[in-house]
């Protein structure tokens, strides 16, 4: 190196040899100057090695002054590490630049006709692409705002406030000269809207001007120790775009003048594989052509190249790719190789087969380097149910959004409702098992019901409500209600949210959670200490916000010790790396090259003008990097999926294509999955045998045993085993809400009656006229209280209101026409059983208990004092009547009439015999149905009684006998069967 005032230049070979011949470089610098040199690599990927190659090729002797190894660091870390930095203007963050764009969306009218977005999120989505785009605009006037800053750096002693002044001075002058050139080159209506968001955003604290500031800092401290300054050595690892290039050429001829400066490139002609690789782009942006000497030097390099050493392996499906992968990376482990990179062209097969290298357990240390989104992890799922239940409205919100957030991991529901631990075990499953039992959808009032006769039906059954349950629904519905009473700006979200945060115990689970410290951290970003704090905004708006910058920020995992280290990234993180083996996965020619999203406002041409990065530049540099790394690792897997999703083939990427002209011998393998062959005993029939230790049942329900008539299998997983299907929310009414609440109005409704009935003055025996009005009215007003709190929960409830309400006129009359004929309403909903005798197979006596409970009696005076069994039905009346075609498989209303009749003092109708039965329809079609047809009776039941007493004995010994169970039931039962994914009984 010699003593001229302008830079040294040295070009090196991208290959294997690279960082060796790098480090010995440093080192010769170091001796020469007699000085410890500054290294800057413009990307931070090389950093490691760098340094470890320095180490291992330090020279023998060395004087004590420039012993220790050289500082190497990365441009972003050299920046912050500027002299003076309390001098400059702070830096804003992502999240302060993005709500500058709300605040100037309020301040100019013109800005916020122009800035349309259909949600929230795509707002703040939009606002981060202005802000990039801003700052390609800033970034074009580096050159300008360089020279100017010249008169700043005399200036040295100013105090931070006159210098961030100087700045912004500076700045404005600066955009105020370009702006009309610009305008009037770009003329469409998006760039206009860009041009006056840059003009209104931008500042001294934006990144793009503080790294100008930063460099100027270095290069005044240079100036003061003139003379004694350490040389800067600048590694330009990657081809960086023409902008950056003059900006950093200007800078170390500049640099030069203080201390001794060398810029280090790449020098890709020995290593190119293709045209573009070699020749790169002409002055217009356009790819060059090649010379006669440059298409002599890329034959040379590819019959050069070491070929053996790359493998060609497609595969025909995604999931067969994974596992070539895995397999690939298995066979360089068995190998020894301790140091591998996954380059991920095919993202989702990287994540595949990172989830199958779990299998390998804690001797593999992964480190994924693509970008790992913090919202992708359990941490952010957990604080996204809980901002999903805040922005529920005030009625309360879905239970599905209710239990996603009473769900999640972090949670601490025992310190929420102060409870032993022991006591909240399984309380969000029991909470849920009773919303979809009730169908209670959506509204706090919805799911106060559901609980509170959840537990009215467990103390009228001889359990234990659960008042638990009520305690947490309390619990999230007062901090719920926080939100909706909260004067909404950006300060009081922040302290809300920290305290619910701390409240629910998330905050405590999070901080034993990698991710979910990192998750901590972001939310720290929102505590503004800046004018933004009292930025008003809608909820909405605000939780959009925080998602977006979820979404925007990276999970970082952190390393740990480990036998071998798997590294995943993308193409351009391994320039100047070394690995001992490499794998590339997505190989086709859709995926590689890969090209980023333009920036939004810009086209390619724009870009160029610009002096930006465009889509010739990222081919050319695509190609230099794949060119390195086959060149320079010593062993190359190279894979890819050979048939899309839709079925169509996929070649390998052109530029293998390419090579495989030129190189016959280089083949591609399929990838073939290990195959296991067996054979394969079919099943003749679905049986299975009871266990000997397997406990029978002391008693059984009406609806045990229809499952036991319809399948003896079905009863056995059901009622034996307790197994039940995972239930959803879904579109019903049967087993809602809404349907017990019409049982319950209609027991009010006949109490009233019967209550009406004794008063000396009433008006409803004597006058018909006045009966029939009085039902209605007492209907209609009885079911409006009734589902007053439903509909508060869940307005959508008042259509199943109204529904019935335009079947009362037609249920009073029915009611009327019954009482005409003597019936009158006794009691409802009694629990009515009997104990069923018989032997099992070893003729030894047994009893159980059948019992359930019966929605109504009847009783009639005029015909020989009788009663009569009634159930509700929320189906048609054609539905009942088929219902009524197999009577002894559905027993149900014959049970409940063998109870009454053997025990009347439970059903309360002593002297009354039980001698009919029906269904009561609350769902007639009230257009089609002519007649109006709302029950459906069965005949004498005695009559009946016989075959059930037989069959129930028979059943019951069969099921004690211990035999095998086969299943046997029709396909309308196999249909809806919970055990049909246990019985396959379809595979016979």
């Amino acid at each position: 190196m010699s003593e001229q005032k302008h830079p040294h230049a040295w070009a090196i070979t991208p290959n294997s040899q690279a960082l060796t011949e790098l480090a010995k470089g440093i080192w010769d610098c170091a001796v020469q100057t007699k000085q410890r040199p500054l290294v800057v690599l413009s990307t931070a990927g090389p950093l490691i090695g760098v340094r470890a190659a320095l180490e291992k090729n330090r020279p023998k002797s060395l004087p004590s002054d420039i012993a220790f190894l050289p500082q190497v660091i990365s441009f972003a870390d050299w920046l912050e590490a500027a002299p003076g930095t309390w001098k400059l203007p702070k830096k804003q963050s992502d999240l302060e630049r993005w709500l500058s764009v709300y605040v100037n969306l309020r301040k100019h009218p013109t800005l916020k006709t122009w800035f349309k977005a259909e949600s929230d999120s795509g707002a703040w989505g939009l606002a981060k692409s202005v802000i990039d785009a801003c700052d390609i605009l800033s970034e074009a006037i580096i050159a300008q705002l360089h020279d100017k800053l010249s008169f700043l750096i005399q200036s040295a002693t100013l105090d931070s406030e006159e210098w961030t002044k100087k700045l912004e001075d500076l700045l404005d002058q600066t955009i105020a000269s370009v702006y009309p050139e610009l305008s009037r080159k770009v003329v469409d209506q998006e760039s206009k809207v860009l041009l006056t968001f840059w003009r209104y955003l931008s500042s001294a604290g934006d990144a793009v001007f503080r790294k100008q500031f930063a460099m100027v800092a270095h290069l005044d401290l240079a100036k003061a120790n003139q003379g004694q300054s350490r040389s800067l050595i600048w590694v330009q690892t990657a081809d960086p775009k023409p902008v950056d290039h003059e900006v950093i050429s200007r800078y170390l001829a500049d640099y030069a003048q203080y201390a001794p400066v060398l810029g280090v490139s790449l020098d890709w002609s020995a290593v190119a594989l293709w045209s573009e690789a070699l020749a790169g782009e002409d002055a217009a942006g356009d790819l060059s052509p090649l010379t006669a000497e440059q298409e002599k030097q890329l034959q040379n390099n590819i019959k050069a190249a070491p070929y053996p050493n790359w493998n060609l392996i497609s595969a025909r499906r995604f999931e067969e790719l994974a596992w070539a992968v895995t397999k690939s990376i298995e066979t360089h482990l068995i190998a020894g190789k301790k140091n591998i990179a996954l380059v991920a062209q095919d993202r989702l097969v990287a994540r595949r087969a990172r989830a199958l290298f779990a299998r390998l357990g804690p001797s593999l240390n992964i480190r994924d380097e693509t970008g790992w989104k913090l919202d992708t992890t359990r941490a952010a799922a957990a604080l996204n149910s809980w901002l999903e239940l805040i922005r529920a409205p005030k009625e309360g919100p879905t239970a599905a959004v209710l239990l996603e957030f009473l769900q999640n991991p972090f949670l601490n529901i025992p310190g929420c409702i102060q409870k032993a631990p022991e006591v909240c075990i399984g309380l969000v499953a029991q909470l849920e098992d009773i919303l979809v039992a009730s169908q209670a959808k959506s509204g706090w009032e919805t799911f106060y019901m559901a609980v509170e006769r959840a537990n009215d039906y467990a103390s009228s059954h001889d359990a234990i409500p659960n008042e638990a349950l009520l305690k947490l629904l309390q619990f999230v519905r007062e901090r719920h209600h926080g939100w909706q009473e909260l004067n909404m700006n950006c300060s009081s979200a922040y302290t809300l949210l920290h305290k619910n945060l701390q409240e629910t115990g998330m905050v405590t689970a999070l901080e034993d959670d990698a991710a979910g410290r990192q998750l901590l951290e972001v939310v720290q970003t929102f505590d503004l200490k800046s004018s933004y704090q009292d930025l008003g905004m809608r909820l909405p708006e605000w939780i959009s916000l925080i998602k977006s910058v979820m979404e925007e920020a990276s999970y970082e995992e952190a390393g740990k010790e480990s036998q071998a280290n798997l590294s995943i990234l993308p193409l351009s993180s391994t320039r100047l790396r070394i690995f001992d083996a490499v794998v590339v996965v997505g190989c086709d020619e859709q995926q590689l090259p890969a090209f980023s999203e333009p920036p939004l406002f810009f086209s390619d041409a724009l870009n160029r003008l610009l002096k930006s990065s465009t889509m010739t530049s990222q081919f050319i540099q695509q190609a230099r990097d794949f060119s390195q790394l086959l060149i320079s690792c010593a062993s190359v897997d190279l894979l890819w999926q050979s048939k899309s999703k839709s079925g169509e083939p996929l070649r390998p990427s052109a530029w293998i294509q390419r090579l495989q002209a030129v190189l016959p011998k280089w083949k591609e393998v399929l990838a073939q999955p290990q195959l296991h062959e067996g054979i394969a005993k079919p099943i003749q029939q679905a049986i299975t045998t009871l266990e000997h230790d397997l406990p029978m049942p002391l008693s059984m329900s009406p609806s045990a045993y229809k499952a036991l008539r319809d399948c003896p299998y079905k009863y056995y997983v059901r009622s034996l085993l307790g197994l039940r299907e995972a239930k959803e929310f879904e579109d019903g009414f049967d087993a809602s809400l809404a349907g017990q609440s019409l049982h319950a109005l209609l027991r009010n409704f006949y109490q009233a009656l019967k209550t009406e009935e004794q008063k000396v003055d009433t008006q409803i025996i004597a006058n018909k006229k006045a009966r029939r009005q009085w039902m209605v009215q007492q209907l209609n007003s009885i079911s409006e209280k009734e589902f007053k709190r439903l509909i508060e929960g869940d307005s959508r409830v008042l259509g199943i209101l109204r529904d019935w309400q335009k079947q009362i006129p037609s249920f009073v009359d029915w009611q009327l026409l019954r009482e005409e004929r003597g019936w009158h309403y006794h009691n409802a909903e009694h629990k009515v059983g009997f104990d069923l005798h018989f032997e099992d197979a070893n003729g030894k006596s047994r009893i159980i208990r059948i019992e359930g409970r019966a929605d109504r009696f009847d009783i009639n005076n005029e015909a020989g004092q009788q009663a009569e069994v009634i159930e509700y039905k929320n189906q048609s009346v054609t539905k009942i009547k088929k219902r009524a075609e197999h009577l002894l498989d559905d027993p149900q209303l014959l049970i409940y009439a063998r109870a009454a009749n053997e025990c009347p003092e439970n059903a309360r109708i002593q002297g009354y015999p039980v001698k009919q039965a029906g269904w009561v329809s609350l769902k007639v079609d009230l257009k089609r149905d002519k007649k109006l047809q709302r029950s459906l009776e069965i005949g004498d039941v005695s009559e009946l009684m016989p075959a059930l007493n037989q069959q129930l004995t028979e059943d019951m010994q069969k099921l004690w006998s211990g035999n095998e169970l086969a299943a046997f039931a029709p396909d309308g039962v196999c249909k809806y069967c919970e055990a049909r994914g246990i019985c396959r009984k379809g595979m016979w």
